[in-house]
């Protein structure tokens, strides 16, 4: 319950609303009226924030930045005895291209992961149920097939269909793995938690980032407020509440 309360609140267009009605509204009870109507502006600047492309990128980047990159080529990640990718989302509408039935994190975790195989063949592990009210068929076939489209052989694809978050996810995987030591391919800001997971239960991980929301080095920019960096600070404070659940909660 609380991770799916978290889940909600992370965009900024729900929880600056949320605040930002809730201290008004505290406000008008309050015999300190002048402080919460000060107080009622900070949601506000916390929104113009979150939308502008620099603080947001600053939002994500402690994230992005606890692991390195690991190119193909690297032999880092070929110490592995698995590949595992997790699951981000799939379309189920047949009548879109191939291309389009996939979010751009699915599109490149999966892409990454294919190239990967192609370079150094390793075993490819994939968890994740049905997760659309509609859908039908789980994350992880719908995974597999994407991996049978780019050439990997069906019998170097292993799957259980289980896992509706990270936390489950990972759970249903380590059930399958029987302590292999695996490259984990996931979005960068999404993968301190995600091995936090896996190390939890005894895997022993091998961080490979993609899907950055930021360079490897910024500089200071002004810009008007967009939607991508909306999404950018979204996808930040999912993974920071995510984190708060996993090491206070759990």
């Amino acid at each position: 319950m609380l991770a799916q309360i978290a889940s909600v609140l992370s965009s900024p267009l729900v929880h600056a609303p949320v605040f930002y009605l809730l201290i008004v509204s505290i406000g008008v009870f309050s015999s300190r009226k002048k402080l919460f109507k000060y107080l009622s502006f900070i949601p506000i600047v916390w929104f113009f924030l979150c939308s502008m492309t620099y603080p947001s990128v600053r939002l994500v980047k402690p994230l992005e930045d606890q692991y390195p990159v690991i190119n193909i080529e690297s032999k880092t990640w070929r110490d592995a005895q698995a590949i595992v990718v997790l699951a981000c989302n799939y379309f189920e509408d047949e009548e879109l291209p191939f291309v389009s039935r996939w979010p751009n994190c699915s599109l490149q975790r999966n892409m990454h992961t294919a190239m990967m195989y192609q370079a150094y063949p390793l075993p490819i592990y994939l968890a994740g149920d049905v997760l659309g009210h509609n859908d039908k068929i789980a994350q992880a076939m719908h995974n597999k097939q994407f991996f049978e489209k780019f050439g990997v052989p069906a019998e170097d694809i292993f799957t259980i269909a289980k896992g509706r978050s990270t936390e489950t996810e990972v759970s249903a995987l380590v059930s399958i793995l029987d302590g292999k030591k695996i490259a984990l391919v996931t979005s960068a800001s999404h993968l301190p938690r995600a091995v936090a997971y896996f190390s939890t239960l005894g895997i022993d991980v091998i961080p490979v980032p993609v899907e950055h929301f930021s360079r490897r080095k910024i500089e200071f920019s002004l810009g008007l407020p967009n939607a991508l960096s909306l999404y950018r600070s979204e996808r930040a404070i999912h993974e920071y509440l995510g984190l708060i659940y996993q090491r206070f909660l759990l």
